[in-house]
């Protein structure tokens, strides 16, 4: 009886300590798969945006980026806004001309399924006020000299 039991308690041990163990692991490699370049889908980035970037989509799209993005990316997208500092990472900073690079679709899709701490925003706005959102965040980023209107690359921030 005692070797049955030292083995059901040596087997124990090595779950519990298994389990442990990756609870403990668990925010770590959460923590470096966030610092991996995030790239959207191809096919997600080649959706095309709808809804032209004219005056009313920009002042739509600065509205809801007041209401849900300034907290943490701040008023100039720089990634300074007041909640920021409680982040356990940085928010990107859509200010930089390296937004260029990606398409809308490739930030239509980030912005529609967040990655931690930025949550997703495809309950919270509709789908037009998420290309307003688009529109808005690229007046953010000075164009580079010679950028595309609409770039062919997937984004890797």
């Amino acid at each position: 009886m005692s070797i049955r039991w030292n083995r059901l308690s040596m087997v124990t041990a090595l779950l519990a300590g298994g389990f442990v163990t990756a609870v403990w692991m668990t925010p770590v490699l959460n923590a470096a798969a966030n610092d991996e370049p995030w790239k959207a889908p191809a096919r997600a980035s080649r959706k095309q945006n709808p809804i032209a970037a004219d005056e009313k989509s920009i002042a739509t799209g600065k509205a809801m980026y007041a209401q849900n993005c300034l907290s943490c990316h701040g008023a100039t997208g720089k990634g300074d806004g007041p909640a920021a500092k409680d982040l356990e990472k940085n928010p990107g900073n859509l200010a930089n001309p390296a937004l260029w690079d990606q398409t809308d679709g490739a930030l239509f899709w980030k912005l529609t399924e967040g990655r931690k701490p930025m949550p997703s925003f495809d309950k919270t706005l509709s789908e037009n006020d998420r290309w307003n959102v688009i529109n808005y965040v690229r007046t953010l980023a000075p164009k580079p000299a010679g950028a595309a209107s609409q770039p062919t690359k997937d984004g890797g921030n």
